[in-house]
């Protein structure tokens, strides 16, 4: 009898994404907003460091993307094959309604207008980068500030 009901265990469906944890318990979640914490996290998260796959994380990319001396059209190619990648490790783990559109960097300035330098190093902690996420079959993206 206990072997029973443990195959039935065993074939019924396991927990689905999308899901979050508040305060201990698991609470079902807009899967659009799952997806883009899912994004943040990984935006935090450096490339390689998470066991469950290899190319999971992208946090260089934003040390990568407002180095000095970029072209536009190399930054263009970088948030492009970043996306390109952030896509394959979603689809990796059966993750396929939405995808990462594109990361769109804002404009990389110097100095602030008044001509303060120490504003640079906060604009490299906000990010400066646009994600792009579109639902699949959708002609519409929407854009997220990382």
């Amino acid at each position: 009898m206990l072997s029973t009901s443990l195959e039935k265990n065993l074939s019924a469906p396991s927990i689905a994404f999308p899901l979050r944890l508040r305060q201990g318990q698991l609470q079902k979640a807009d899967e659009r907003e799952a997806y883009l914490m899912l994004v943040e996290i990984m935006a935090r998260t450096p490339r390689g460091s998470w066991p469950g796959h290899s190319s999971f994380g992208f946090s260089e990319f934003f040390s990568e993307i407002t180095k000095e001396g970029l072209s536009r059209e190399l930054r263009t190619r970088i948030a492009e094959t970043a996306a390109k990648e952030i896509n394959a490790v979603l689809a990796d783990l059966g993750l396929t309604r939405y995808r990462v559109d594109s990361l769109l960097p804002d404009p990389f300035e110097r100095e602030s207008p008044s001509g303060d330098g120490r504003w640079m190093g906060h604009a490299m902690e906000r990010r400066g980068v646009t994600l792009m996420l579109r639902e699949n079959g959708s002609d519409r993206a929407t854009g997220y500030a990382l």
